[in-house]
Parts: C-alpha cells; sequence; structure tokens
C-alpha cells in the first residue's frame, strides 16, 4: 500500500509540474495547443489527487478539495480535444466559441458548486434539488463522463488522421511535424483512461496491481514527448493564413480557376526550372512557402500549380524529385562509398522512413533492391 500511494504521489506531481511547465511553456512553441494541453494534465493531476486521498480514507478532510478535484473531470475531454486542434491547425489563436465545449462543466459546477463554496450539499442556485434527482445525478455522472471521454477522445483522433494528410500539402520531410508522438500519447492516454475506469468501476485485482506502474510510464512518456515537439506551422501570419487557405479547399471540392491555360503552363516551366537548377528539394527542411517565395507566388497559387499542373501535392512533388536524385547518387562511382542513409541525406531527406516509402512509391522498388537490379544487370551486361 505504502509503495502504491508513493508512486501515486509522485505521478500526481509530476503531470502538475508537467501541466505548469505546457501553460508556462519557456521554448513558446504550439503557444495556444500547449496552453490547454497543460489544463488537460492539470485536470488528470486533480484526478489523481482524489484517488490519493480516496484511497487514504482522508475524504472526510477535504471535502472541499474533492469537490474541486471532481470539477476537473469536465474539464479534461474537451481540453485535450482542444490541444490536438490546435496543433493540427495554422490557426494560432484562441476562438471564444472553443468554450462551449465546457458547457457541462458549467453545469456539473451549478450542481457542485456549493461543495466546494460552502458545506451545504445538493443546492443549485439556491433551490434544494429533489430527492430523486439528487440520487439520480451521482449514478449517471460517471457514465456522462466516460461517454464525454471517448466521444472527445475519437474526434481528437480523427483530427490527427486528417493532420497526416494535410502536413503533406505544406511540407516535404514530415517527420518532425507529422504528430506521430501525439498519436502516440494518444494511444497512451487512452490506456490510462482504462486504468481509470478499472479503478473507479471493474476493481479488478491483477489491473489494479499495474496500474501505479502505468500511470508513472505515462507521465514519462508525456514528458519526454512534451520535450522532443516541434513548432508545427513555423511561418509568419500572412503564410499561416496562406496555409490555412490550402488546407480548407483541399476538404471540397472546386471548379474555380487560379490561372489561365498559358499562365498555368508558364509557371509549370519556371518551377521545372527552378527545381532542376536551384536544386531547392535538397534543403531537407524545405516547405511550400519558402518554394513559393522562390516563384514570386503565393502559397495558395504553388499548391493550386502543383495540383493543377503536376496532378501532386507538395509532399509528393518534392521527394520525386529527391528519389531522382537518391537514384543518381546511387548510380555514381564518386558517391559509390555513401551507404542508403547517407544517400538519403544528400539527396534531401531527413528521414529514413520517409525516403524509402517514396523511393519505392516512385520506383517500385526498395533502395536496396533497386541497387541488387542495377548489379545484377552490370553482371549480366558483363557477362555477355
Amino acid at each position: 500500500m505504502a509503495t502504491y500511494i508513493l508512486l501515486y504521489n509522485i505521478t500526481c506531481v509530476s503531470f502538475f509540474m508537467l501541466s505548469f511547465i505546457a501553460i508556462l511553456n519557456p521554448l513558446k512553441i504550439n503557444i495556444v495547443a500547449n496552453k490547454w494541453f497543460g489544463l488537460f494534465l492539470f485536470s488528470v493531476g486533480c484526478m489523481l489527487l482524489n484517488l490519493i486521498i480516496y484511497t487514504l480514507g482522508a475524504e472526510g478532510s477535504y471535502t472541499r478539495l474533492i469537490a474541486f478535484n471532481e470539477l476537473s473531470r469536465f474539464v479534461m475531454a474537451p481540453a485535450l480535444y482542444l490541444s490536438v486542434l490546435h496543433y493540427t491547425s495554422p490557426d494560432k489563436t484562441f476562438r471564444n466559441k472553443e468554450y462551449l465545449h465546457f458547457i457541462p462543466l458549467a453545469l456539473f459546477f451549478l450542481y457542485l458548486g456549493p461543495n466546494v463554496i460552502i458545506t451545504t450539499h445538493y443546492k443549485f442556485i439556491g433551490i434544494t434539488l429533489p430527492v430523486m434527482v439528487s440520487k439520480a445525478i451521482p449514478v449517471l455522472l460517471p457514465l456522462l463522463i466516460k461517454i464525454q471521454l471517448v466521444v472527445y477522445w475519437v474526434l481528437a483522433y480523427r483530427k490527427l488522421n486528417e493532420h497526416q494528410k494535410n502536413i503533406q500539402l505544406i511540407a516535404s520531410s514530415t517527420g518532425s511535424v507529422s504528430l506521430r508522438w501525439l498519436r502516440f500519447l494518444l494511444l497512451g492516454i487512452a490506456f490510462m483512461i482504462l486504468l481509470w475506469f478499472n479503478t473507479l468501476f471493474f476493481k479488478a485485482r491483477i489491473i489494479e496491481n499495474f496500474s501505479t506502474i502505468g500511470y508513472v510510464a505515462g507521465v514519462l512518456c508525456i514528458c519526454y514527448f512534451m520535450l522532443a515537439q516541434k513548432e508545427i506551422y513555423p511561418y509568419a501570419m500572412d503564410e499561416l493564413t496562406e496555409i490555412d487557405q490550402v488546407i480548407k479547399e483541399e476538404r471540397i471540392v472546386t471548379t474555380k480557376l487560379r490561372f489561365s491555360a498559358d499562365h498555368l503552363f508558364k509557371l509549370k516551366e519556371e518551377l521545372t526550372v527552378l527545381m532542376e537548377t536551384e536544386k531547392p528539394y535538397l534543403d531537407n527542411e524545405l516547405g511550400l512557402p519558402q518554394l513559393a517565395a522562390e516563384m514570386n507566388i503565393s502559397s495558395h497559387d504553388l499548391s493550386y500549380l502543383l495540383n493543377e499542373g503536376f496532378g501532386k501535392n507538395f509532399f509528393q512533388y518534392i521527394n520525386a524529385y529527391r528519389v531522382a536524385e537518391a537514384k543518381q547518387l546511387m548510380l555514381s562511382e564518386k558517391h559509390r562509398h555513401f551507404n542508403i542513409l547517407g544517400i538519403a541525406y544528400s539527396a534531401g531527406f531527413n528521414s529514413k522512413t520517409t525516403f524509402n516509402t517514396s523511393f519505392k512509391k516512385e520506383t517500385g522498388l526498395s533502395p536496396s533492391q533497386f541497387m541488387q537490379r542495377y548489379h545484377a544487370n552490370i553482371a549480366a551486361a558483363l557477362n555477355n
């Protein structure tokens, strides 16, 4: 018991510390998203604090603190969703409509608020609740909390899936901005939620024995991912507006023409010359706004040019050039001493996974298969 209490205390304090780090955000990255995420972490800390109080059997001494912590249960799910929403959106501002997600919290506060401020029980705006309602609310609340968590978790996961597609519209290397860490984090949160549900409702003893370890592992993972995160959209406000338009247009089918056929053909030629002479794709951090600036057109116009003129998004277009560059390097005597990873980096890739995936999509072969076939062809030619 003492060990469990100690681990719960360490985890609880860790969540509170991480929440303050996320909210204060010393690195000043993903500012709005991290504030919401910090609020989520704080609410998890409150949840664990109540768990500690109940485990110690001290609920009678901390009535008001318990009531305050109970309020956090209706903060946790919407705060998580809103953090994911801002991580995946170029929009970096708070919107008043986002506070509508906390209507259940407001209603719960009207029900539970007097327990936080005064000691009178079951008072609702100065009116004593009917006995049936007072008995029904404690039964319904756990169910409502479970439903809210599941719904918001699903919404957050869907947002992440959309982000995987949207990021390819503006980034040539998606590894550092794909938010894959947040996907793993959501899966970890789902696991921790299951542990919490078991503690509250099912009380399976085998799972309970490992729940504290699960919480500690979860907080360590969150700490690592928070420190490893990068700014998702590191662009100026005018560029963010352009990017937001690009992403929104991807969701709808439009027949609106931005260029005439002649102007489209001219821009295609200019872009091809730029790519073949300047080779901007060798910059492994190349993004849509940077290439648009080199073309002296807007990000929105460049995205349209790639879609209509080449039938590709930005990620596909840039990495096709990188694959072609990699093929030349692989067949070059000068670079024969390079390994596959060295070839990938020299061609502009910053991820072996992206390199392998893009190479196979363009050639139908993995890089190693491509080299094996090349050497086999040379051997066959020498034998003939």
